[in-house]
């Protein structure tokens, strides 16, 4: 059974031209909607695969629309077709959970290139599901070598979206092809032994303890991604900057990403490090 589309634009002029693209890549056009008020009973009625969606309408833009929609069905798949394309209208898209962005005028190729994307099987996202937690597992055992010189044994947790923390948490975001993140937690007492360790002398502060957690935590999470790089060119995962919290019985949560937990028996204590990413990587044309 071939792709089944549906098209979503309040021009009758470009969902003309739209599905002649469509048809070109041998896509199956099921349905058309002109604005919000039809959107959902059409969606229902012909059960596409994929929406295109533009942005400019009446009434509803195409933001509000794909909102309305994916509440409506978590799964569906939107497109953006829409002339508007710079950082706030991408970042909107992203933020709403739009897994694709053509510009208009509608070329063929590109639209074609973007839906076979987000219909294929996702082995990519599969192999890296499998290979994240072995490889921050090796890049946190490598950097305690390296920095402390001693070794760690690990163990492995649960899988969740939840901890709470043991005093000390670094939460690292990674981008790239698919986003995640990285949690490292440690008591404060495990990070002023290993501050004293790495600095070869007491910690002038806490501060400067939390900058140093702060820091090797971004160094694993910087070699891990670039060991996983390797291993994958295309996901281009790299790390933002650290967000730390400290204080007692701390809740760290990640509402949308599922984490697998290890921990790490160090000289100078218990280490948890939590890392999880997400499929549903947004594809730009």
């Amino acid at each position: 059974m071939g792709v089944r589309v549906m098209v979503v634009d309040d021009s009758t002029f470009s969902r003309a031209v739209i599905a002649d693209a469509l048809a070109e890549g041998g896509y199956e056009v099921v349905g058309e909607a002109e604005s919000i008020d039809s959107l959902i009973k059409i969606y229902d009625e012909c059960k596409p695969d994929v929406v295109t969606m533009d942005i400019a309408m009446p009434g509803a833009d195409g933001f509000e629309c794909s909102k309305a929609l994916i509440m409506h069905d978590p799964k569906a798949k939107v497109v953006l077709v829409s002339s508007m394309k710079d950082e706030e209208t991408e970042q909107e898209a992203k933020r709403v959970g739009i897994v694709g962005y053509v510009q208009k005028p509608v070329d063929a190729e590109s639209l074609v290139k973007i839906i076979n994307n987000v219909m294929a099987p996702d082995s990519m996202y599969k192999n890296l599901e499998h290979s994240a937690v072995d490889i921050f597992k090796e890049a946190l055992a490598q950097s305690i070598t390296r920095m402390t010189k001693t070794t760690a044994e690990f163990e492995d947790g649960t899988v969740g979206n939840q901890a709470v923390s043991q005093g000390i948490t670094v939460v690292i975001g990674i981008i790239g092809k698919y986003s995640g993140n990285m949690i490292f937690d440690l008591a404060v007492d495990t990070a002023d032994k290993m501050a004293k360790v790495i600095l070869r002398r007491e910690a002038k502060n806490r501060e400067e303890v939390v900058s140093l957690v702060a820091e090797f935590a971004n160094v694993v999470g910087g070699v891990a991604c670039s060991m996983l790089n390797k291993k994958e060119k295309a996901f281009g995962l790299r790390v933002a900057p650290p967000s730390v919290f400290y204080g007692e019985a701390t809740e760290v949560v990640s509402p949308n990403i599922q984490c697998q937990n290890v921990f790490a028996e160090t000289d100078f204590g218990r280490m948890a490090l939590s890392v999880g990413f997400k499929k549903g990587s947004v594809l730009w044309m």
